[in-house]
């Protein structure tokens, strides 16, 4: 099979396609920032993690054992629990807490776009 102009252009489109996805891509920290946006964590945590009616995750940091469980299960005094969570998303939550005083905080506020601009 020989390659004609049209065959190398639509390679060429695919190729360009799946490198602009792959630039697009949140790393975990930004997905679970939208986690803790999207699910509403903020009513409580605080829009940058810093307290309000619950803990303040910007001081004390919770143990990735202890996020699975209190996420899944919830807390007595308030927590509900959110046992439809994948596996993914509390992992992504302890890398959003991780960040949280460094650098590397992702800080977005609209979590429904592929990309957060803001």
């Amino acid at each position: 099979m020989q390659a004609t102009p049209r065959t190398l252009g639509t390679a060429a489109c695919l190729v360009l396609l799946l490198a602009a996805s792959a630039a697009t891509a949140l790393g975990p920290a930004e997905e679970g920032r939208r986690v803790y946006l999207r699910e509403n964590c903020y009513a409580c945590h605080g829009g940058r993690s810093g307290g309000g009616m619950g803990p303040n995750f910007r001081s004390e940091r919770p143990e990735a054992g202890d996020l699975g469980e209190v996420v899944r299960e919830g807390a007595e005094g308030g927590m509900p629990a959110y046992p439809t969570l994948t596996a993914a998303d509390i992992a992504n939550l302890g890398a959003y807490f991780r960040t949280l005083r460094t650098t590397s905080e992702p800080t977005f506020t609209h979590w429904w776009e592929t990309v957060p601009t803001q």
